[in-house]
This record gives structure tokens, C-alpha cells and sequence, in this order.
């Protein structure tokens, strides 16, 4: 299904003893959501949300998913069906701080769509 295509990968990190994490996509152009990964250094129990951030401000934007992670290190979303951003749409993923415990490594990845 997902052959020759151009993958485009966006990784963040945060270290939740002093800073929840935040990370947004950048990337110019059409693509399409493929997953969301994000690895705790060790088990955290923190709330992870993944939120479609439309180009047409935040009364359209939509949260895709929320997971409040209890005492695990692994966090996984795939979409069900396509997840289609036009270029100026966005997709960011945020974790918690609550128990200020752990580092934390998110990736974003997205299939290049190009420039329609």
C-alpha cells in the first residue's frame, strides 16, 4: 500500500522533570498522518494527546486522540483512515509533566504528499 513513497519524519524530545512536551510538524505542502510514536525513558504515567491543528485557525482544529498513559513507556497511534494535511495544517503531539518523571521521545510521521 505505502510503496515509493517519501516519508517525512519530525522528532522532539523533552525532559519532564522541567518541561511537558510539544511537538508540531512543519513540514510545506500535502501529506498524509501515517503514526505518532512516543517513548518514556521509563515508566511514566502522563497524558499524551495528538491534535490535528487546522490552517483555518482553532475552531476548526481537532483532537485525533488523547491517552492517559498509567505506569507504561510506549505510546502508538496510527490513524484508521486517511489523515490528510494541506500545506499550513499541522499536527502536534504534547505529553504531560504531572509526575515530572522521565524523558520523552516523539516522533511524527508523515507521507509527502507534495505541493497541490
Amino acid at each position: 500500500m505505502y510503496t515509493n513513497m517519501h516519508l517525512v519524519r519530525k522528532t522532539g524530545t523533552a525532559d519532564l522533570s522541567s518541561v511537558a512536551l510539544s511537538l508540531t510538524t512543519d513540514h510545506p505542502g500535502k501529506s498524509r498522518l501515517l503514526q505518532v510514536l512516543l517513548r518514556a525513558s521509563a515508566a511514566i504515567s502522563e497524558t499524551v494527546t495528538v491534535t490535528w491543528n487546522s490552517k483555518d485557525g482553532t475552531s476548526y482544529s481537532v483532537v485525533l486522540d488523547t491517552t492517559n498513559l498509567s505506569s507504561a513507556q510506549n505510546y502508538v497511534f496510527r490513524p484508521t483512515g486517511d489523515c490528510v494535511l494541506e500545506e499550513g495544517d499541522t499536527i502536534t503531539i504534547t505529553c504531560t509533566k504531572a509526575n515530572n518523571t522521565g524523558i520523552v521521545y516523539a516522533t511524527i510521521i508523515l507521507q509527502d504528499l507534495g505541493k497541490r
